[in-house]
């Protein structure tokens, strides 16, 4: 049952909402000057309580933090300009004085179901943390044995093998190549929704640039072409998500190309109100109009395994990346002739951050 918790000064006024509010809730009155140590589910309190002890309510709701803990402020107009200086710190919503009981009881039930929500995610999340560590540390160590072992046995025994021996053991280590790259899709994947860093200032040359050496194995195996169109702007974003979502693209753009074609990539950015595209455009196999719209959704290929490895979720990590930064994805391509993919994220002015 909802545990309401009642902090009014008057005490009459708490008695008379205590009666009815208990018909629908477990109702618990706060006196003044005790210790808050109950555990609540929805808080009603009035401007004089909150002026004295908003502490001590702000303390409870970081405690509970992501759950979301609901505080509701009775008042009227003259209490309310006593009082912002605490307002939009602590409380939820504000309901006038007086008050009637069915807006009351329907005000209270709004924030119920929103905690619960909440509390939900929260449950949610722990299944997916439970996930992550089962992807990076369960999966990951049979996987680590089966392709030392496969490699011990082609070091050791791999000449005394007859051909069909061969080609099973090579079929082993392919198998665990493309299971290696599930496994580090999916938390890669994962990883984005637990990025918990502060937007900053980004200088996205610098990050491209970061980008583009780490795939320099890649690029050289592959005789890519990789040009900048400079200079590249500072941006506001998360380097960690920035640079999960830049790789990702040029990746892709690395991977989708035509057979015995080497990759030509270019990067430029363009200048929009308040915000910056980032564009990364390819000259590969690109992308029918009737495929884009799902593009970006998880496990989307559009290709077998044996043309172009992966599981489909390099695009919809980019998305996952840009939409936590507030930003926008989106791409425009030709068959046959290429893609530009983009993403818009915020521009920096001088006192913004």
């Amino acid at each position: 049952m909802t545990r309401l918790l009642l902090m009014l000064e008057n005490r009459q006024n708490r008695t008379l909402l205590a009666n009815w509010l208990t018909h629908h809730y477990q109702v618990i009155q706060q006196e003044p000057g005790t210790p808050l140590v109950e555990s609540f589910d929805v808080c009603l309190v009035d401007g004089p309580t909150l002026d004295r002890r908003w502490a001590e309510i702000q303390a409870h709701k970081t405690m509970e933090d992501p759950i979301f803990l609901p505080v509701i402020l009775l008042t009227s107009y003259r209490e309310v300009e006593l009082i912002t200086r605490h307002l939009w710190k602590t409380i939820d919503e504000l309901i006038r004085l007086p008050v009637e009981k069915t807006e009351l009881q329907a005000r209270v039930e709004m924030l119920v179901r929103t905690r619960e929500l909440s509390l939900a995610l929260k449950l949610r999340n722990n299944d997916l943390e439970s996930f992550f560590h089962a992807m990076t540390h369960d999966l990951r160590a049979p996987l680590r044995a089966i392709k030392g072992f496969a490699e011990f046995l082609n070091d050791e025994e791999g000449e005394k093998l007859t051909n069909k021996g061969q080609r099973y053991l090579s079929n082993i280590r392919t198998a665990t190549g493309q299971m290696q790259e599930i496994i580090d899709g999916l938390v890669a994947f994962a990883r984005v929704g637990y990025s918990n860093g502060e937007s900053q200032e980004v200088d996205l040359q610098f990050l491209v640039e970061r980008c583009i050496q780490r795939l320099s194995p890649i690029i050289e195996q592959q005789e890519a072409q990789v040009t900048i169109e400079p200079p590249l702007p500072i941006v506001e974003g998360q380097p960690f998500l920035l640079k999960m979502a830049i790789t990702n693209l040029l990746s892709n753009a690395l991977k989708f190309i035509k057979p015995g074609d080497h990759p030509n990539i270019h990067i430029r950015t363009i200048e929009l109100q308040g915000s910056y595209r980032l564009e990364v455009e390819d000259h590969g196999i690109g992308i029918s109009s009737e495929n884009q719209a799902s593009l970006f959704q998880p496990f989307t290929q559009f290709h077998g395994i044996e043309e172009y490895e992966g599981i489909g979720l390099g695009l919809a990590t980019v998305r996952k990346a840009v939409d936590l930064m507030g930003g926008h994805v989106g791409v425009r391509s030709v068959v046959g002739q290429g893609s530009v993919f983009w993403m818009e994220l915020r521009s920096v002015t001088k006192g913004e951050l």
